[in-house]
């Protein structure tokens, strides 16, 4: 039996910043992982659906700019993917390689508790761990009424091995997963309808910011229902399918996605069989170490669930391996950004006007539209918005939500404002480069400052 300081179970975002994390302090450490390195981020989530984004949006504004005028030279389905091949395969090589510059020993295949420190593998050998990491991720969840064939129906881990770019795709859900292929396959000229069971989009972002996603996406063409369940589906004349809504209604396209959620990958693990708790929704209970109810496991990543963010998970990875081997960083920031590739992108940090009443700020808003800051136009996107949420009696800010053009980088900025107690009329004395988006927050916050002046009076 193989014995170290820590096993990994999942080579994602989480468990791959655990381990060089154990590793950089001296510990020995092996990872388990029954796919290739990089879990979902890397191989059928982040890394290839941002990578298809950023082609559609290299095709999508060139005919905005006239530039493709001819439709010979629009490129394939295969062409499109080749830069996604080609990102996959170099990050997954960049995690193995880091793993093997820090000593990690590498195992392939499907682990299980047998007991508290030993796991086991499909082919019965055995690793036993000081410490063990649950990092395994999460899948699309299952809906029976609706199978997914890699065909005609896709989820998120079959819609990337399309061979050729649809006419029209049907897209259920109302989350970050659905709105992003959904705008993604838009932008590829595809006619999309969107189909959300709830009442808005992204129901945990600000209103303002997801009724402007909204009404950018129905400008360029897409359908959004709302309140609408799907209960079914079957392929019709001319290999078409038609999704059955719960009010009676159908829809049709040539390709259906289902995006109606995750689930934790847990199944086979029998964590449950050696004590560790779950949550209702089914996963894994920690702490603000990320430890679970046995004091030696814990976990980090989708399977904890909620913000269920790479960014999260690799920092949650890191804050476990800190807490096992004495080396303390405190619980897990909660300032963390939210990052939503649709197009146009969407970012928000710290509070909306709901949540800052609640903690018991008096808070007041403002915005300030791309369409005011000359660099938009230059840059050929000038669907944009930034808005910014401050407590009336001290000014300090405590959220912001930007729509838009370059959103998920520009929220890092106002992150660090929020993080070391910044005001809005901070914002107001930066002296920032022109022309650049940055400017946006100026404006922005110069309109804060004139709703609390004008309820001063």
């Amino acid at each position: 039996m193989e014995k170290y300081d820590l096993v990994v179970i999942g080579s994602g975002p989480a468990g791959e910043k655990a381990a060089l994390q154990a590793a950089y302090f001296g510990a020995s450490v092996c990872v388990i992982d029954r796919g290739p390195a990089g879990g979902a981020w890397v191989n059928t989530g982040t890394i290839p659906s941002k990578t298809l984004r950023e082609s559609a949006l290299y095709l999508a504004g060139g005919r905005r700019r006239g530039v493709v005028t001819d439709p010979s030279t629009s490129p394939t389905v295969r062409s499109f993917m080749a830069l996604k091949r080609h990102l996959v395969v170099r990050w997954r090589e960049k995690i193995e390689r880091n793993f093997r510059a820090h000593n990690i020993a590498r195992m392939r295949g499907s682990a299980k508790f047998i007991n508290p420190n030993t796991l086991e593998l499909e082919d019965g050998s055995t690793v036993k761990g000081q410490y063990i990491l649950i990092a395994t991720g999460s899948k699309p969840r299952a809906v029976p009424e609706l199978p997914v064939d890699g065909r005609q129906v896709h989820d998120s881990e079959t819609l990337l091995r399309l061979e050729e770019i649809p006419h029209s795709m049907i897209v259920l859900g109302g989350g970050v997963i659905a709105c992003e292929y959904a705008s993604i396959f838009q932008a590829l000229g595809v006619q999309v309808t969107l189909v959300n069971g709830r009442d808005r989009l992204l129901g945990f972002i600000d209103e303002d910011a997801t009724d402007f996603l909204e009404q950018a996406l129905t400008e360029d063409g897409m359908v959004v229902r709302h309140n609408a369940r799907p209960e079914g589906l079957e392929q019709i004349d001319q290999g078409e399918m038609e999704v059955l809504l719960d009010d009676g209604t159908v829809v049709t396209a040539e390709t259906v996605f289902v995006a109606l959620g995750r689930v934790p990958v847990l199944d086979g693990l029998d964590v449950e069989k050696v004590g560790v708790k779950l949550t209702d929704w089914g996963t894994v209970e920690v702490d603000e170490h990320m430890r679970s109810s046995v004091k030696h496991i814990y976990a980090a990543g989708d399977v904890v669930g909620f913000p269920s963010l790479a960014s999260a998970g690799m920092e949650q990875g890191r804050a476990a391996a800190l807490h096992m081997f004495g080396h303390e960083r405190g619980p897990m920031e909660e300032l963390i950004p939210s990052g939503i590739f649709t197009i146009p992108e969407l970012s928000s940090v710290g509070m909306d006007e709901a949540a800052a009443e609640k903690a018991g700020f008096d808070p007041v808003s403002g915005t300030a539209d791309y369409r005011e800051n000359v660099r938009a136009p230059m840059l050929g996107e000038e669907h944009g918005l930034v808005k910014l949420v401050a407590d009336r009696k001290t000014e300090k800010l405590l959220g912001v939500t930007i729509i838009g053009n370059q959103a998920t980088e520009l929220i890092h900025f106002v992150m660090a404002v929020i993080q070391y107690g910044g005001s809005v009329t901070d914002l107001t004395r930066f002296v920032f480069n022109l022309p650049s988006l940055s400017a946006l927050y100026r404006q922005a916050a110069y309109t804060v400052l004139h709703k609390i002046k004008e309820s001063a009076t």
